[in-house]
């Protein structure tokens, strides 16, 4: 029997309310059977993006920050050596199980307020629940958003990239296992928008290989911690690259760019076989989305279910294999546009399973 049940539906993460509890309400309307945990970067700088899994490095100085701009490895800092000296020693005291270096690493403070808030709540917000869905940052898209001290993207360096994969290794970690402790399995997203980056003219030595390394250390990591693992990313990529890789799940925008996975087909169909599943963000999250109903949702997924049928994908298959999400984060979204997404995944799941 499949892990994951049709009509099924989650969200990618980030909300643009300013309190974790209201934030709580929405997921539990829309998404009772696979609830994920708020982020809420509109309320706490902290609960961003790029700055979210890096605060170990924040706090023994390995990233310097000079709000508002991202955070730097400046290793002119005459202390830079015996940071990164700390941070290895404290990383392999984390894998032998030292208490103290867990609680280096630990998910805590105002950056992990929606996920104590998810754990503190959980029984009362969502009892239906199946599964839990956590998430974290990609590397790339993290790795290209920090510099070093001359302004380089810190993924182009071996050395710096290994500090940040390592670093995004162990929240993921941890954070698998504090979702782990409410009892249900748990489904891990790694959040790489910036994987469609890879192959063009403005990243000609943006490679392939060290994207997917990077992510295969953080897969591989939560693999070990016995949770399912997928891939997110919102926009045009070689899914090739998604579909070689040990992943559960992979997670596209399905509205605006399902005709580059369509002319995966064949890709695609060996990963379902494989008993790969899709989360399929066929709700936008733009304004586009107060065009749409869960009518013409549906109807739009059907076109496309007929589109690969004709490629030889089971539709039976595909609704089999698949869970409904918007189509990226809502963070940014103004706060009736993020309500009104929810609602649309709510209400298709509704229609599903009537």
């Amino acid at each position: 029997m499949s892990w994951l049940k049709p009509c099924r539906a989650t969200g990618l993460g980030s909300l643009p309310h300013q309190d974790e509890v209201t934030a709580l309400k929405v997921i539990a309307k829309a998404m009772p059977h696979w609830p994920h945990w708020p982020q809420l970067p509109a309320k706490m700088p902290e609960q961003g993006f790029v700055v979210q899994y890096v605060q170990p490095l924040i706090k023994m100085g390995v990233l310097t920050v000079t709000p508002p701009k991202d955070p730097v490895f400046d290793r002119l800092d005459p202390g830079w050596e015996d940071k990164v000296v700390e941070f290895y020693e404290q990383y392999m005291a984390f894998l032998n199980g030292d208490a103290d270096a867990a609680g280096v690493f630990a998910l805590e403070g105002e950056a992990f307020a929606g996920l104590d808030a998810f754990t503190t709540h959980f029984g009362q917000y969502f009892p239906q629940a199946e599964g839990v869905k956590g998430h974290i940052s990609g590397p790339l898209t993290v790795g290209l958003q920090i510099k070093d001290e001359r302004g380089r993207a810190c993924f182009y360096d071996e050395s710096l990239r290994e500090i940040l994969v390592k670093c995004l290794a162990i929240q993921a970690a941890l954070e698998a296992r504090r979702l782990k402790q409410l009892g249900l399995p748990v489904l891990m997203f790694i959040d790489d928008p910036g994987l469609f980056l890879i192959g063009t003219s403005t990243h000609i030595t943006l490679t392939k290989e060290a994207a997917a390394a990077a992510l295969s250390t953080i897969i591989d990591t939560l693999h070990q911690e016995g949770v399912r693992v997928g891939v997110h990313a919102c926009a045009g990529i070689d899914w090739s690259m998604l579909f070689e890789l040990p992943l559960d799940v992979i997670s596209f925008d399905a509205y605006h760019y399902f005709t580059g996975m369509a002319l995966q087909a064949e890709g695609l169909a060996r990963y379902l076989q494989q008993g790969g599943k899709l989360a399929w963000g066929l709700i936008p999250t733009s304004e586009e989305a107060w065009q749409e109903t869960p009518a013409s949702i549906l109807a739009r997924f059907d076109e496309q279910a007929s589109e690969l049928a004709k490629q030889g994908i089971d539709p039976a298959i595909l609704r089999q294999s698949m869970i409904w999400t918007p189509s990226c984060g809502t963070g940014a979204l103004p706060l009736a546009l993020a309500e009104h997404i929810y609602g649309l995944v709510e209400g298709v799941t509704a229609r599903l399973q009537s």
